[in-house]
């Protein structure tokens, strides 16, 4: 029970949020869901998260959503990490100052755009319009990758203390959301790939992949906006190119 002098920790509605999140891994509706989240907290106008390998030799761009301009942002993600994470300044500082915590522990810290060097600061800064960030970095223990995250404002100076403090507290929650996330996607897109080089099409892969997942020809239809007999027409030429005859079998063989 907590005593007269605590606070209770969150309020229902952030916990409604997380449970959103929560319910949404691995699907596209996480994101919405993710976004309304930190929403919550603070006003972000764009979010980058970058996964790298443990020798840091290999990034790849795991979000790249720019609220006002979707398609800058990916422009932007594009050209970081083709090479310009090599001169980002405040990589090198996060990855130095997680060394030195307690293993697991999310590392953040607060950008202005006017410490960065002139090129970097035109070409990721200037160009979106972007006066601050807010960053931090996980290490996923199992991999070994690096998890980078940064949210972006529009204003100088946005990311008071108070804001920061409260991203600090949801910051182990926040990268378990993302991490988890993109482990199922990875997942659930390898498993999809495998029945596209089965030789199925999309939309049969797509109508597999839900079927094994509990889904019935009802409910995909309604998932996917098609009609019950489409879907059970996509099925069974699905199962016909796989050799097999019932939904068992297709679980068995995935």
């Amino acid at each position: 029970m907590l005593q007269d002098n605590d606070k209770w920790p969150m309020s229902v509605y952030m916990a409604q949020l997380m449970a959103a999140c929560v319910d949404t891994l691995g699907s596209t509706a996480f994101y919405p869901s993710f976004f309304r989240m930190v929403r919550h907290i603070c006003v972000i106008h764009q979010y980058m998260v970058f996964e790298f390998s443990p020798n840091g030799e290999q990034v790849e761009c795991r979000l790249a959503h720019n609220v006002d301009n979707p398609e800058l942002g990916v422009k932007l993600a594009t050209a970081y990490v083709r090479d310009s994470y090599l001169n980002d300044p405040l990589l090198q500082q996060l990855r130095e100052q997680l060394a030195q915590t307690e293993q697991g522990q999310p590392c953040s810290v607060v950008l202005q755009k006017r410490a960065l060097p002139p090129i970097y600061r035109r070409k990721f800064f200037n160009v979106p319009d972007f006066d601050s960030k807010f960053s931090f970095v996980v290490l996923d223990e199992q991999s070994g990758h690096l998890f980078y995250i940064n949210f972006y404002s529009y204003e100088a100076d946005y990311f008071s203390s108070e804001i920061q403090q409260q991203l600090d507290i949801l910051n182990p929650i926040i990268a378990s959301l993302l991490l988890n996330h993109f482990k199922q996607e990875r997942r659930e897109l390898g498993m999809v790939r495998s029945l596209l080089k089965a030789g199925l099409s999309n939309r049969e892969a797509q109508i597999c992949d839900l079927m094994q997942k509990g889904h019935t020809a009802k409910t995909i239809a309604q998932h996917l906006d098609l009609s019950e007999t489409t879907v059970i027409t996509y099925k069974q030429r699905a199962f016909q190119k796989l050799n097999i005859g019932k939904k068992s079998e297709l679980i068995n063989l995935v």
